[in-house]
């Protein structure tokens, strides 16, 4: 896919761009922590649905499914309807999966579930429907990247908000307050609608296979959209067992796993700043994710050989340095997507991509739960992801040669 010559933005639309950035990595937050409200309190809200709290775990699964199916066709929904009124969507989906909560039967669940995986599955292509157009090309990575701190800061509004409105009144206090903070954010957007969707194309048509039209149209995508699925289920696999291989296997107390867990997830943020300025200041995102592609792979292999052999606190270390590698790609490859598309195909290659690092989630702690039921072993679990690390290096390293054979023929 050729890459498109850079353009300059006028100084309004770069201020303008900012409320952009900071409204769609809100929608993000606001996303991210409803739909782990449920794994936040899950002995609380397993007792109200009547269902073994084990089961609970299996919500995640469903929700990210969820999310893959509605990418197909989120980005024509984006572009038909415009990116901001397809995020005042997205609230109005987690607005209501809230409140059927709230009915506390195990269909109720269900409902919940579908509503915030739809959410989910439309955030990303409607925000890079609205940052492909208010972003500069010198900032994309670093802009890309503090959106997608959306993911794990909505993580920490989960930890930090759920357990003690729960503790204070009950369950059903945090999904009212995720539900009442999307109504404000639905209300507050329809101010900006009618500028950030002045591009919106009501013409635009639902096609059968829905965005992956484009891994079809241009193989450099396809291997992008390898590399997502290789990255995703690495790093599904850090946050899925990291609590498990501590407690089970460092024999660590729960609320120490904890609170590295909590790093893990700062490191996250903060290294997809770090990489999302690095990749800006470079000139080019690829680079940065064959860097770490690479250190993914070594510092998962360095957790499986070692394991519980070295001091704790090393274990420990290579976890929160996992962190800034594994959960921090994200933004600077949804740049690089970017960067590879015309303006108006953003919002569809990125949902293109999102169904394959969709399938990368589901995949992967699936693949790594295998590995641990026959080998009775979280460390060497960890071979799977060291495996995938290196996949997504070769993935990019044909995303590379697909781009050489476009320009010599």
């Amino acid at each position: 896919m050729p890459t498109p010559p850079p353009t300059e933005m006028p100084a309004s639309s770069r201020v303008e761009g900012w409320w952009v950035l900071a409204a769609t990595t809100w929608v993000q937050v606001l996303c991210s922590g409803g739909m782990l409200l449920v794994p936040t309190l899950a002995p609380q809200v397993a007792a109200a649905f009547g269902i073994p709290t084990g089961w609970v775990g299996l919500q995640v699964s469903l929700l990210y499914g969820v999310a893959m199916l509605a990418s197909l066709q989120s980005a024509v929904l984006a572009r038909r309807l415009g990116g901001c009124r397809a995020s005042q969507m997205a609230m109005a989906l987690v607005m209501g999966g809230c409140a059927l909560a709230l009915i506390g039967t195990p269909l109720a669940l269900l409902a919940t579930t579908l509503l915030l995986g739809l959410a989910y599955g439309l955030t990303s292509p409607a925000a890079a429907e609205l940052l492909s157009r208010f972003t500069p090309p010198e900032r994309r990575n670093l802009v890309y990247s503090i959106k997608q701190t959306g993911v794990p800061l909505g993580g920490v509004l989960a930890g930090l908000m759920a357990p003690p409105l729960a503790a204070i009144w009950n369950w059903q206090a945090a999904f009212l307050a995720v539900g009442a903070a999307c109504l404000a954010t639905l209300l507050l957007l329809q101010l900006r609608r009618s500028r950030w969707d002045a591009s919106r194309d009501a013409s635009v048509r639902m096609q059968r296979a829905g965005s992956l039209g484009v891994l079809r149209r241009y193989s450099s995508m396809r291997w992008l959209g390898a590399t997502g699925f290789c990255l995703s289920a690495a790093q599904l696999s850090l946050l899925s067992f990291a609590v498990a291989y501590m407690v089970e296997e460092l024999l660590l107390s729960l609320v120490l796993a904890g609170a590295v867990v909590s790093l893990v997830h700062v490191a996250g943020v903060t290294g997809r700043l770090v990489w999302g300025a690095l990749a800006d200041r470079l000139g080019g995102s690829l680079p940065v994710l064959f860097g770490l592609a690479g250190i993914i792979s070594v510092i998962f292999f360095l957790l499986a050989v070692l394991g519980p052999a070295v001091p704790t606190w090393m274990t420990i270390t290579l976890m929160v340095m996992a962190g800034g590698t594994a959960v921090a790609w994200n933004g600077v490859y949804l740049g690089e997507v970017a960067r590879r598309c015309e303006p108006g195909e953003v919002g569809e290659a990125t949902a293109a991509v999102l169904v394959l690092t969709y399938m990368g989630v589901l995949v992967g702690p699936a693949l790594f739960s295998l590995i641990v039921w026959l080998t009775g072993s979280y460390a060497v679990g960890f071979l799977l992801p060291t495996a995938t690390g290196a996949l997504a290096v070769f993935c990019l390293l044909n995303c590379v040669r697909s781009d050489a054979s476009i320009r010599s023929a």
